[in-house]
């Protein structure tokens, strides 16, 4: 029997939602059956998967089949990234764990008004520390990876409170760094939000009579929506409408839509997989997204790449990248 603990949170309803895989599936009902985790229900902020069946080899070979044309291969996340990213933030000797410690604790309990003054002076500090421009673009994009590697790595691993303290600043002050920045409704959530990971306690193993034999699926797979006739112009009137962005943005955000809309590497595997849209839509966009961030870093624009307003779901990136494949849908049509 195994028992897990409820999720804790600072809401009435719990924002983690749950998959539980009970028995084993294979080929592209794996890949279809994970995929589903894009589509939470409505309150549910993020998705946990609790696997009863050992099964993560036969799921990481039926999405490597999938996965035609991707540059990146499948790969047991790293429990030392995380960890070597905040030691290489604190040996640049810009900001020092307490930095991170005093700005959490106001971030718990302080007024907007001393947050703000908090992070000031942490912006003239940072400012002072690193005169040139590139190197503090640079700083911000390392402090951006480390958050993102922390989010993603604290569902595999347990991270020591001071490595989560130390995302927690980078999440609030990282973005502010460069240009000043308010209290945003992301953290207003955070502060009263605390969420505890499930334990499970093992209580003994029950064998089967006999092995397991697994059968493929009878399911076909049935063809996406028609492909939107859309044009860059649209998107980026699109992304007008929801947020905030200068000409210049708009610029970088055209010309790396083009050019990833041109993309050979991307018209192949969008070609081999357009029917298979809660493949295109799910987890190639992720991939598409990341090519995305990639050009961004390329040329240097490392102040998008720490901005929630273009990295978080659903945001500016996610745009470009249901963009893309949609164009390149237009072609294989």
């Amino acid at each position: 029997m195994i028992v897990a603990n409820k999720f804790q949170t600072g809401f009435d309803q719990p924002l983690l939602a749950a998959m539980f895989l009970d028995k084993p599936v294979l080929d592209r009902n794996a890949v279809q059956t994970v995929s589903r985790l894009n589509r939470c229900h409505e309150g549910k902020r993020d998705v946990v998967v609790v696997d009863f069946t050992n099964n993560a080899k036969a799921i990481l070979a039926a999405v490597a089949k999938y996965r035609k044309g991707t540059p990146f291969e499948p790969e047991e996340p790293d429990q030392e990234l995380c960890l070597k990213l905040h030691a290489e933030i604190l040996a640049a000797e810009v900001f020092m764990q307490k930095d991170a410690a005093d700005l959490v604790r106001l971030l718990a309990t302080g007024t907007d008004a001393q947050v703000q003054f908090s992070v000031n002076a942490l912006r003239t500090r940072f400012q002072v520390k690193l005169p040139d421009p590139e190197e503090r673009k640079a700083f911000v994009y390392l402090l951006a990876r480390f958050v993102k590697s922390f989010h993603f790595l604290a569902c595999f691993f347990t991270y020591a409170p001071a490595i989560k303290e130390f995302a927690t600043f980078g999440e609030y002050a990282g973005p502010q760094l460069i240009k000043k920045g308010s209290v945003s409704d992301l953290m207003k959530q955070i502060r009263q939000t605390e969420v505890i990971r499930a334990a499970v306690e093992y209580q003994g193993e029950v064998r089967s009579g006999g092995p397991v034999k697994l059968k493929p699926g009878k399911g076909r797979k049935g063809p996406g929506p028609p492909p939107k006739k859309v044009s860059v112009q649209d998107m980026i009137a699109e992304i007008r409408n929801r947020f905030e962005i200068s000409d210049e943005e708009a610029l970088y955000i055209k010309e790396v839509t083009e050019e990833k809309a041109a993309d050979p590497d991307i018209r192949v595997t969008v070609t081999a997989h357009r029917e298979d849209w809660i493949y295109l839509e799910g987890t190639y966009r992720g991939q598409v997204n990341g090519e995305i961030q990639t050009a961004y870093n390329e040329r240097g624009r490392y102040e998008e790449l720490a901005d929630p307003k273009y990295t978080d779901t659903g945001a500016i990136f996610d745009i470009m990248a249901v963009t893309v494949i949609e164009r390149h849908l237009e072609f294989a049509a």
